[in-house]
């Protein structure tokens, strides 16, 4: 089993044990207890109280801490925590706290760690940066492979009427096959109330190869559709029905390398440090509690 997808399984069978235990799990010996994962669950809710105390945000939850652990603990063997850039900004954040008198505040303590440990992260993705930087041989080779994929391929400029039941994504339909505009259409029917206001056309094209992967029943139900035509069955999913519309249809536009480069190295780059931290995580042993 992958190390990925370690982390979940571990979690269902902590759930599904005793309540009462206090280490969920080890990470390379450091353990994590379940007061923490309900810290980041009550933080969790208090930005979103929609969000539900379940099985599932725990799992998730813990997955996080488990890398974040992981992290802090490569940055520390890397001594990233005696750079002089971490030291200048946790003296400075120290000082500010006794300024403002939160060091003498109650919670205090973990709150003081939980910016050392972000620090750390912080500076591990720094120093991959640093010793991993993007070169300008990968970032065109990355262009290069991006020109032979969408090669002959087309993008499409799509309106999206999205309703909650079925019948009023039939009566868009109706009203579009009667040649009632697209904008008045989607203002009439769709659900999402930003789409009243815009009319439901995105500005930006997306390309069908994309949506192939990212989205493939609205792949399968625009890709033979021509410019000014619609679908003509609502798609479901999500537990919503939708009604695409083409409003343009054109060649894949692929800017010059220049204009795309730093966003290309960006991407790259955030690669890099997903596969350094992957790679950590694969090697790391994490051990359920008993």
């Amino acid at each position: 089993m992958k190390k990925t997808h370690l982390v979940q399984a571990l979690v269902l069978a902590v759930l599904s044990g005793s309540l009462a235990a206090q280490t969920l799990v080890t990470v390379n010996g450091s353990k994590i207890d379940s007061s923490e994962v309900d810290r980041y669950v009550k933080a969790l809710r208090a930005q979103n109280p929609q969000v539900p105390d379940s099985p599932e945000i725990r799992s998730e939850l813990l997955g996080d801490i488990v890398t974040r652990t992981i992290v802090v603990q490569e940055a520390r063997r890397l001594k990233l925590d005696q750079g002089k850039e971490y030291k200048a900004a946790i003296e400075n954040a120290r000082k500010a706290a006794q300024k403002e008198g939160a060091d003498k505040k109650p919670g205090f303590k973990q709150q003081w760690e939980d910016y050392q440990n972000e620090l750390l992260n912080q500076a591990f993705v720094a120093h991959i940066v640093r010793t991993q930087p993007v070169s300008d041989a990968e970032a065109r080779k990355n262009y290069e492979e991006m020109q032979n994929f969408y090669k002959g391929s087309s993008e499409v400029q799509i309106g999206e009427i999205l309703t909650q039941k079925k019948d009023d994504a039939e009566k868009a339909i109706k009203d579009l096959k009667a040649n009632k505009p697209f904008v008045e259409t989607a203002r009439k029917y769709s659900a999402d109330p930003q789409v009243k206001q815009t009319g439901g056309i995105n500005k930006e094209y997306d390309p069908l190869k994309d949506l192939e992967a990212a989205a493939p029943p609205v792949y399968n139900a625009v890709k033979d559709l021509k410019k000014g035509q619609f679908t003509t069955t609502p798609v479901e999913g999500n537990g919503a029905y939708g009604v695409f519309y083409i409003n343009d249809k054109r060649s894949v536009q692929i800017p010059a390398f220049e204009q795309i480069k730093a966003n290309i190295t960006r991407s790259l780059m955030q690669q890099k440090v997903n596969q350094a931290i992957s790679s950590l995580t694969e090697k790391a042993t994490i051990t359920p509690a008993k």
